[in-house]
């Protein structure tokens, strides 16, 4: 199982990348081999010391390292906060289209505030979406909140408190879930 956290913060830039997806997956199963691939030594020997491979490149390897695995899991979270979604959106479809070809060893969750173009995606497989709602989605957030508000606004006056915590309570948003088995 390999997992990767789409960050939209300022501070987190490279945590917003396609490229830095697929890097990520391709450590994280490597990791769990046990060792190097072919596949992934030689294509560091074919780039050298200081050309990077193409994201295409790195794409067909992690390919590769998949279909080692009887089973792997990957878990994209916050795909709606990622820069260059429509680029990861197409690597999704092609991969779970390959790989319902080619193969069932491969599963797929991604979890995302509900965006069109995310949900389009998902809804071409047999995938199952799951709407956890903005009552569940907003009951953690007020938690959260609550909790945060207790701590670092004891000087505040209750008021200001109760309008801050409704004007986020209102902000929040729902998030989509999309699964492919």
């Amino acid at each position: 199982m390999a997992y990767f956290f789409f960050d939209a913060r300022d501070s987190q830039a490279a945590l917003q990348r396609h490229e830095n997806l697929i890097r990520s997956l391709i450590s994280q199963f490597t990791y769990q081999r046990g060792g190097i691939p072919t596949e992934l030594a030689d294509l560091y020997k074919l780039c050298g010391d200081h050309q990077q491979p193409s994201i295409n490149q790195l794409q067909d390897v992690l390919r590769i390292i998949l279909n080692g695995f009887s089973d792997a899991y990957i878990v994209i979270d916050a795909l709606d906060e990622c820069a260059d979604r429509e680029e990861t959106l197409v690597w999704v479809n092609n991969l779970i289209s390959d790989t319902h070809r080619a193969a069932e060893n491969l599963h797929i969750m991604v979890t995302s505030r509900p965006e069109r173009d995310i949900e389009k995606v998902f809804a071409t497989f047999d995938a199952r979406a799951i709407d956890v709602g903005e009552a569940t989605a907003n009951q953690d957030i007020i938690k959260f909140l609550e909790c945060q508000m207790e701590s670092k606004l004891k000087g505040y006056d209750e008021n200001i408190r109760k309008e801050i915590k409704s004007s986020l309570k209102r902000k929040a948003e729902g998030s989509y879930v999309g699964v492919s088995p």
